[in-house]
């Protein structure tokens, strides 16, 4: 049963990658669990007892999440994670991912990404940017709010946006104002969407943001 239920996982996981493959987009990120808890985690915060349940739920092995990268990379669609354990940070050099991202969660814990593959792209949510130790000119930081789901439009002030807004219009605002790095929540089917289905696009939403992308990057 366990094992029916690990290899449905990574079915879903790789129909996302194509999905967002399908539909033009330039990236796609998962989140990246082994074994969280408040030992495993760097980044551990109140409300994590429950969430901790539902992460399990989702985890993948390091060789299940290399057949991921690899389905990504033959569709030609870049790989990347967010990770919030002391192991699952040193899988990302294993995978060979180009950049890694660094939720707002952890981003007062820069030194914890140690040798992860640069650049750190991190959400500044939870954090005010000055309160941020970055550590060199390899991050690119990331507007955005922890609030799911969010209301605030970039600002312009920082290089990218991560969208919690669940609206397809607030991201090709930013593209329209010359954002050139944007992540936004999306699903394919709304019973597997969890918690953040208020904050994430419909596989067609997402379609309208890249072709927005690309219209307006010809203009």
């Amino acid at each position: 049963h366990a094992h029916r239920l690990t290899h449905t996982r990574v079915s879903r996981a790789i129909e996302y990658v194509h999905a967002a493959a399908e539909v033009g987009a330039n990236a796609i990120k998962f989140q990246i669990f082994d074994n969280p808890n408040s030992e495993t985690m760097f980044c551990f915060i109140d409300g994590d007892e429950e969430r901790s349940g539902r992460w399990k739920q989702s985890r993948l092995s390091y060789l299940q999440w290399k057949v991921i990268k690899e389905e990504a990379d033959a569709l030609g669609i870049t790989f990347l994670a967010s990770c919030f354990e002391y192991e699952t940070v040193k899988w990302l050099s294993g995978l060979g991912v180009c950049a890694t991202k660094v939720a707002s969660r952890a981003a007062n814990r820069i030194e914890c990404f140690e040798g992860a593959p640069l650049p750190l792209m991190v959400s500044n949510g939870m954090y005010d940017t000055v309160d941020i130790k970055l550590k060199d000119e390899q991050t690119i930081l990331l507007e955005c709010e922890s609030v799911y789901p969010s209301i605030m439009r970039w600002g312009g002030k920082l290089p990218g946006y991560s969208d919690h807004s669940g609206n397809p219009w607030r991201a090709i605002d930013a593209i329209s104002r010359g954002c050139k790095l944007i992540e936004v929540h999306f699903h394919i089917d709304r019973i597997h969407a969890g918690p953040d289905l208020p904050a994430s696009l419909a596989l067609s939403e997402l379609g309208l943001v890249c072709e927005a992308r690309d219209v307006i990057g010809a203009l």
